[in-house]
C-alpha cells in the first residue's frame, strides 16, 4: 500500500485493555503514596491490593481471549529486537507499532509481574504491628511470611523506579520519536502515519470482557470476604 496523505485512525487497544491499564495506574499509585507515607493505609491499602489481583488476573485471561494485540504472546520478543527498537528510539528513526513494541512488550512484562507479586504476596503478609492483615495472613509459616514482608518492601522500590522510567520513556517517545503513547490509550485509536499498510487487528467484542469482569468479581469478592 502506498503512503497515505492523511494519517488515518486506526482503532489498535480495546476498550478492556485501556480500563486495565488506567486502573492499575491509579490504583498502584494509591498503594505506593499509602505504603510509603501512610496515605489512607488503614482504609484502603488492603482492598487496593486486592482489586489489583483481580486486575491482573483479568490481564492474563484477557492475553489469551482477547484482542489480538492484547495477547500474551504477542508480548514475547527476543531481546536483540528491544533492543533494536531502543537504539532507533535514541535514533529518533523508530517506526509506529499497532501493538506494543519489543521494548514495550517487555517493559508490560516488567510491570505485570513485579505489579503482581506485590499484589499476591500482600495477601499473606499483616503490617509489623498487625493490625492490617491479608486475607491469607497465618497461612505461611512466621518465616515465610517475614522474607515475603521483606520481599514486599523491596519490591516497592523496584515498582517507584519502573513507573518513573515508564512515565519518562512516554516522554522520551514523544519528544525523540513523534509518537504520542497517550492518544491510543485513552481513544483506543492511532494516528497512523506510517507507509506500512494499515494493521490488521482483531478485536474482541466488549461482552467478553464484562462477563470475564463479572465472573471474576464474584469469584474474588468470596474469596476476599468483600460482602
Amino acid at each position: 500500500m502506498s503512503s497515505q496523505s492523511t494519517p488515518a485512525l486506526v482503532k489498535i487497544w480495546d476498550i478492556w485493555l485501556r480500563l486495565f491499564h488506567w486502573t492499575l495506574a491509579v490504583t498502584v499509585i494509591f498503594l505506593l503514596l499509602s505504603g510509603e507515607f501512610g496515605w489512607f493505609f488503614f482504609e484502603g491499602h488492603k482492598l487496593a491490593g486486592e482489586i489489583v489481583v483481580l486486575l491482573i488476573i483479568f490481564r492474563c485471561v484477557w492475553g489469551v481471549i482477547g484482542s489480538s494485540n492484547a495477547r500474551l504472546g504477542a508480548l514475547i520478543a527476543h531481546p536483540k529486537y528491544a533492543i533494536t527498537h531502543l537504539r532507533d528510539l535514541f535514533k529518533g528513526s523508530v517506526e509506529q507499532e499497532s501493538g506494543h513494541s519489543a521494548s514495550g512488550a517487555w517493559a508490560v512484562i516488567i510491570i505485570l509481574t513485579s505489579v503482581g507479586f506485590q499484589a499476591v504476596s500482600g495477601l499473606f503478609i499483616a503490617d509489623q504491628d498487625e493490625l492490617l492483615e491479608g486475607v491469607f495472613y497465618g497461612v505461611l509459616s512466621d518465616d515465610i511470611s517475614s522474607q515475603l514482608m521483606s520481599l514486599h518492601y523491596q519490591n516497592a522500590r523496584l515498582i517507584q523506579i519502573v513507573l518513573i522510567v515508564h512515565v519518562l520513556m512516554i516522554g522520551f517517545y514523544w519528544l525523540r520519536g513523534k509518537i504520542n503513547l497517550l492518544y491510543p490509550m485513552i481513544t483506543g485509536y492511532i494516528k497512523w502515519s506510517s507507509e506500512k499498510p494499515l494493521p490488521s487487528i482483531r478485536l474482541q467484542q466488549s461482552w467478553v470482557g464484562g462477563a470475564l469482569l463479572v465472573v471474576l468479581f464474584l469469584s474474588l469478592s468470596w474469596l476476599f470476604r468483600w460482602w
